[in-house]
């Protein structure tokens, strides 16, 4: 054992003393394979943390709450609807009163309209807000209890206010703080896109969630905002619907009694699909978890492809440094160096120059990756079954890509060599 590590040692001493004479080349090598695997790391260690993120985020919005919508908004906010999403009917605010008739497991369903984040321009006076709003929704009484929104000053929307489209407007805390820094903005004046909105509201602090704030926002009557933001027909906007069960134990059936209702509002037939998306929080997470899953499936076919360019340069450097060390290959053999010495040194060159540039591409990547998580209030976070796979796949193309110029090295003619000019 001693023998064969003795073996090794002396081996990799001679390598990396090679490498000494060869800065230049051994560095723009090394090069090419840190950059494939540092973007392999860094972006697996963005979604480790942000999968992190999510994994809090679920067990916070463990609610009673469901949803109804056109589509997907997991697929909406990644671009993935195709043709089938753009022939699925809207949902009408007919459907919405239709259905919430019908409902006898929910104890609160709203419809809701937003924008996230949005561009609105927001101001009073002459003072403008400089951020822009994580959220301008508009919805009915019932939305604050569904989105656990409670109010400190102020009154919640009326019927009143939906149906005389009364422009109100309750405020989140990041706009108070902003805007109304030393007063009461309930009874003042706020400008959404320089139309005035009454504040009936200041809404308790909830703080942030994955980095966005929950309390850059806004939220005035559905009807208004429908009117003003959405377009003139408002009874046939598209709709998203809010409900919430009894319980978590009545979570399902509810669910299911509402997917019956409302395949029988659109008079869908048995046997074909709904022409709506229904989810619980958790479902939407999941949803979110496949996203990720496909995201790290093609960020690693793409690197992928960058680690095989660069093995390639592994190939092509190692064939250059045999034809410089041909003499030096022709003598070593003629003192009594065997095949398998000459092979085992290239073969182990190739290795290093690979596993170096993976440990400085790792290094490099969860540098950049954390980067994102400190941004994010997140621990650090290390991927540790990526910086394993990207170890051996580095040990791999080393071996891979070095063991053609190796075999080559190790079968040259001793005397053929000396000779060689």
């Amino acid at each position: 054992m001693n023998r064969i590590f003795n073996y090794l040692s002396d081996a990799i001493g001679g390598v990396l003393f090679y490498f000494g004479q060869t800065k230049l080349r051994t560095f723009l090598t090394l090069l090419g394979i840190t950059v494939g695997v540092s973007s392999i790391i860094a972006i697996m260690t963005v979604l480790t943390t942000f999968d992190k993120a999510t994994s809090g985020l679920v067990e916070e919005m463990k609610t009673n709450v469901f949803y109804i919508t056109k589509d997907n908004p997991i697929e909406i906010s990644f671009g993935s609807q195709g043709r089938s999403s753009r022939n699925k009917p809207r949902i009408t605010w007919s459907e919405y009163e239709q259905l919430k008739r019908t409902l006898t497991l929910t104890k609160n369903v709203s419809a809701v309209v937003a924008e996230e984040p949005s561009d609105r321009t927001i101001s009073v006076g002459k003072e403008e807000l400089k951020n822009r709003l994580s959220s301008f929704w508009g919805g009915d009484s019932e939305i604050l209890a569904l989105y656990k929104y409670d109010i400190i000053t102020g009154r919640n929307m009326r019927e009143q206010d939906l149906n005389d489209r009364a422009r109100v407007a309750m405020i989140g805390y990041d706009i108070k703080e902003e805007l109304f820094p030393y007063s009461d903005p309930v009874g003042q004046t706020v400008k959404i896109d320089n139309i005035p909105f009454t504040v009936i509201a200041l809404l308790e602090p909830k703080g942030e969630m994955l980095g966005q704030s929950m309390d850059s926002m806004i939220g005035i009557p559905i009807s208004t905002f429908l009117q003003y933001f959405g377009g003139r027909n408002w009874r046939r906007a598209d709709l998203q619907l809010v409900l919430e069960s009894e319980s978590m134990d009545t979570l399902d059936a509810a669910t299911d009694e509402a997917i019956g209702a409302f395949r029988a509002i659109r008079k869908i037939p048995p046997g074909e699909d709904n022409n709506f998306y229904i989810a619980t929080n958790d479902q939407l997470m999941d949803t979110f978890g496949d996203f990720t899953q496909y995201l790290q499936i093609f960020i690693g076919l793409v690197a992928g492809i960058s680690l095989l360019v660069a093995g390639i340069g592994i190939a092509n450097i190692m064939l250059v440094s045999l034809t410089e060390r041909i003499k030096e290959i022709g003598v070593r053999k003629a003192l009594g160096a065997r095949r398998i010495d000459i092979f085992l040194q290239f073969l182990i060159e190739a290795m290093l120059i690979s596993i170096i540039g993976g440990i400085f591409g790792v290094i490099l990547g969860l540098l950049f990756g954390n980067v994102v998580a400190y941004f994010m209030e997140q621990d650090p976070t290390i991927p540790f079954n990526w910086v394993w796979y990207s170890i051996q796949i580095c040990a791999a193309m080393g071996i891979i890509f070095g063991l053609y110029p190796a075999i080559r090295a190790s079968n040259l003619n001793p005397i053929d060599s000396i000779r060689y000019e």
